[in-house]
């Protein structure tokens, strides 16, 4: 590892700006300077008790003969301190001739310093937004790659967050970044202490956050699970931050998944703990990490905890929806939380009304993603605020017109205003002039058909818009292998069709028809391509059940319901006259091959059951 580390400088230094030889010059032409005498303890403690930075800068000058590195190092301390309390532009500082002074001279000393100090040198100049790439920071950059292999763990997570702070690309900074993981890897076998655990959470941040090897972060698991009865809300929210950066896979990594539910255990008892920026940013990364298909980041009683921080710390509004936004996008959220924001949008007629854009579109979005509005007069007042919002007149294309009305139609409403807009030949032309534009066509198609639905056939698409939108309703591969398993237990590959395409356009994955309870006989026109359901020949009487396939993000974690929207394409199709299946594609194929006919066999005698017949197969 060792031998890696030099390769990498070796490298890293081939072409650069700032060579050793310059450096060294540098340094060797003020060897006679190092050997001045010892400084009195007054000096000291005058640059120390400096109420001013003009006080520190002209003690420097005054005394230039007799400074030696430490009164130098704390002089930049004391201007540190002085810049941070008086919240100074550091820009000011840097330019006054005396700062130059204080570098020029502290360049020809940095040999005396140890590796702790010229941290911290580096430390205070970064803060005082001294260039990077500035001689006396350069020379002290170079210091910490010659000792390395000398710096500790601790020093090495302290480097790399101040290196972090550095704005300007800059070689030698780059360089160093990439050798610090490799140095941390090398120490930290070295320098493990299982009975700290502050030193635990803080490696475990830095392995995680700059990917190390999978035995870096498991050693440091390891530890931290000695100290369960010992991590609080702060730790806990730490450790859950870290673990959102890397695979916590439940067979691969069974010490991460119990270190992780450990601290929601905890988080859920003591959330009220945390700030209010701490607890949305920890549901935004356990979302994030949930909806790439992780469910091992799920938990519900700390979803409901964090829903019941907002209602007990009265969190105002837009605050609360962030937080609910966040956990509707991956469960249904606890329903008390959307009623208290929905209680606080209803008592104060102008939350809604004047709402800016995101804040608006947001709610819709919470509500449309819970399948939920209240009821009697406050859902009227919430109706009646969203109505009146300027937003809904402007004419930019840039916002998600279509996805807001498809939300409002989950929900039963249906904005003339709207309606007109995105059905109007000028906002479609601008609309489907982008690129990459299927997923528009497939919200057009939608929010057509929902509209002659459940509201009027007034609105319509053009025709070549329409047969475009139906034209880009997709086909899923799955939907071979389902219909596999479901002819096995109807008996017969006749009795089933894949990718059938209603009129209205949307296409049923699969497609079986029933009369008196039993399947019946069905054409042999099963394709990779859409199959028009006139071609089926269904006789009078007959019922159709469209079984609809729906991937993960679809439905919520923890009731396994659909969103608002994909619920409304179920909603279209059975006011249509077609009974719907509406299956999790992800649990349907992660079951074992030898339960997946019994489990579509129940889901489709359930909605059997539910309009009163009782499926017979054979």
């Amino acid at each position: 590892m060792t031998l890696l580390l030099k390769n990498v400088w070796r490298n890293v230094l081939k072409n650069r700006p700032l060579s050793n030889s310059t450096i060294r010059s540098s340094l060797s032409s003020s060897i006679s300077e190092l050997a001045i005498s010892k400084p009195s303890d007054a000096l000291m403690i005058s640059i120390k008790s400096a109420p001013s930075t003009a006080e520190v800068l002209a003690a420097i000058q005054n005394n230039i003969g007799s400074l030696t590195h430490r009164h130098m190092l704390q002089a930049l301390r004391t201007l540190f301190e002085l810049q941070k309390s008086n919240s100074n532009d550091p820009e000011m500082l840097i330019k006054d001739p005396g700062f130059s002074v204080l570098c020029q001279n502290f360049k020809k000393h940095v040999r005396a310093l140890e590796v702790n100090e010229t941290i911290e040198a580096i430390k205070v100049l970064s803060y005082l937004k001294v260039p990077v790439d500035s001689l006396l920071v350069q020379t002290l950059l170079q210091l910490v790659r010659y000792n390395i292999n000398m710096i500790s763990v601790r020093q090495i997570m302290f480097l790399d967050f101040i290196l972090s702070r550095f704005d300007t690309k800059n070689h030698l900074v780059d360089a160093l970044r990439l050798a610090l993981p490799l140095a941390f890897q090398i120490h930290l076998p070295l320098e493990l202490d299982n009975q700290d655990l502050p030193l635990l959470r803080d490696m475990l941040m830095y392995s995680c956050s700059h990917d190390l090897p999978d035995r870096c972060i498991n050693n440091i698991v390891t530890g931290l699970l000695l100290h369960d009865q010992a991590i609080d809300a702060h730790i806990a929210r730490s450790i859950i931050w870290s673990l959102c950066d890397v695979n916590c896979t439940e067979k691969v990594f069974p010490t991460r998944v119990q270190l992780l539910h450990i601290c929601c255990d905890i988080l859920s008892e003591r959330i009220n703990k945390l700030s209010y920026e701490d607890v949305l940013r920890t549901a935004a990364k356990l979302k994030g990490r949930i909806l790439e298909k992780h469910p091992e980041y799920y938990h519900q009683e700390l979803m409901d905890s964090i829903a019941g921080y907002v209602i007990n710390n009265n969190v105002p509004f837009e605050n609360g929806l962030l937080i609910a936004r966040v956990l509707s996008r991956i469960a249904h959220t606890n329903l008390s939380l959307v009623e208290y924001l929905c209680f606080q949008a209803a008592s104060n007629a102008h939350t809604l009304t004047n709402a800016r854009t995101n804040i608006l579109f947001g709610f819709i979005n919470c509500l449309a993603n819970n399948n939920y509005t209240p009821s009697g007069d406050e859902w009227m007042e919430i109706r009646a605020q969203i109505s009146r919002n300027p937003i809904l007149s402007a004419n930019s294309t840039a916002l998600p017109w279509t996805k807001v009305c498809l939300e409002l139609a989950s929900l039963g409403v249906y904005e003339e205003r709207l309606l007109k807009k995105v059905f109007s030949k000028e906002f479609l032309e601008k609309y489907l002039a982008r690129e990459r534009n299927d997923l528009d066509y497939l919200q057009l198609l939608t929010l057509h058909e929902a509209v002659h639905t459940f509201h009027s056939k007034d609105y319509t698409l053009p025709n070549e818009v329409l047969q475009k939108a139906r034209n880009s309703y997709p086909v899923h591969a799955i939907s071979e292998e389902l219909e596999t398993y479901l002819v096995r237990g109807l008996g017969s590959p006749e009795y089933a069709v894949r990718n059938v395409m209603l009129p209205c356009g949307i296409v049923a994955d699969v497609v079986l028809c029933l009369k008196n309870g039993l399947p019946l006989k069905l054409p042999p026109l099963s394709s990779e391509l859409k199959v028009p359901l006139e071609k089926l020949n269904i006789p009078p009487g007959a019922v159709v059940i469209c079984i609809m396939n729906f991937n993960y993000g679809c439905f919520s974690m923890n009731s396994n319901r659909l969103r608002g929207t994909f619920r409304l394409i179920i909603d279209i199709l059975e006011k249509q006259g077609y009974w719907t299946v509406a299956f999790n594609i992800n649990e349907w194929i992660n079951a074992p091959a030898h339960e997946r006919t019994p489990y579509i066999m129940r889901e489709i005698n359930y909605r059997c059951g539910e309009i009163g017949m009782k499926l017979s197969a054979t």
